[in-house]
């Protein structure tokens, strides 16, 4: 009987750690633009300064708005000519029922006579509504010229730093130009490209450790990755990453790099 000769050949696993470089940005790093364009009346703001959401950030020139606000308003409560229609319909409309009266009890009075009196009081009806839908498309002109009004004062949409002031009281500002920037640190994230087959390792969720060299000091940080691009870069062939962390006390500075090391398992035989 032959003897089987059989050869095991045993494949050490080995853990190598790959290391990539990101970007660290703020999570919230917003470009503040006026609505309108228009004089700036008032800065409330300079670089540097700290703002809670909804604290003023400038004030356009609003006075003309403001007269065309009062403009509106004095139209919506001018009420004299409805209440004279309405005073003249219950008028109209006793004359008319006197007036029916005679015509059913004495034929005092022609049927033309009667229904020319019908006629004035139907229309007198058809002006009273009118001048009431007009009250209400008075109403809404007065709220739409209240809520432009609004947009002249700009408000910080988040909490945060001011880190840029574009225009000064006086300066002519644009729509869709950015007049202030606020930007909150507390929260940060690493942007980082990768290659697919290491990001094809990771889900959206994991932990992730990272070193941030600052003040000539590696400080090692702990993320979360919140977010994995679906498709990779057509040019570099590279994922994009997002991993989000705490910086509470504005220890890391966004605009710093950050050296990711992701492991991944090579055979060794």
């Amino acid at each position: 009987m032959k003897k089987l000769l059989v050869i095991i050949l045993v494949a050490s696993i080995e853990l190598v750690a790959v290391e990539f470089i990101g970007i660290i940005k703020p999570i919230h790093n917003v470009k503040i633009s006026v609505p309108l364009d228009g004089v700036v009346q008032k800065l409330y703001v300079k670089e540097g300064s700290f703002v809670k959401k909804n604290t003023k950030i400038l004030k356009l020139d609003d006075r003309l708005q403001r007269l065309e606000l009062e403009r509106r308003r004095v139209i919506w409560k001018d009420k004299a000519q409805l209440q004279a229609a309405i005073k003249n319909k219950k008028i109209q409309k006793s004359l008319l029922d006197s007036t029916e009266a005679l015509y059913q009890q004495s034929r005092a009075v022609s049927e033309q006579e009667l229904q020319l009196l019908k006629s004035k009081y139907h229309i007198l009806n058809g002006e009273i509504k009118m001048r009431e839908e007009n009250e209400k498309k008075e109403k809404i002109e007065y709220s739409i010229a209240n809520s432009l009004l609004s947009k002249y004062t700009i408000t910080s949409p988040i909490t945060g730093i001011v880190t840029e002031v574009n225009l000064e009281e006086g300066e002519w500002a644009k729509v869709g130009e950015a007049s202030v920037r606020v930007v909150n640190v507390n929260t940060c994230f690493i942007d980082i490209n990768i290659e697919e087959k290491y990001s094809s390792t990771l889900k959206v969720g994991n932990k992730i450790n990272f070193n941030v060299q600052t003040n000539n000091v590696s400080a090692k940080k702990r993320g979360k990755i919140t977010f994995i691009s679906p498709v990779a870069d057509m040019a570099s062939g590279l994922v994009r990453i997002k991993i989000e962390f705490s910086n509470i006390k504005n220890r890391i500075t966004p605009g710093l790099s950050a050296r990711i090391n992701i492991d991944s398992f090579s055979d060794n035989k």
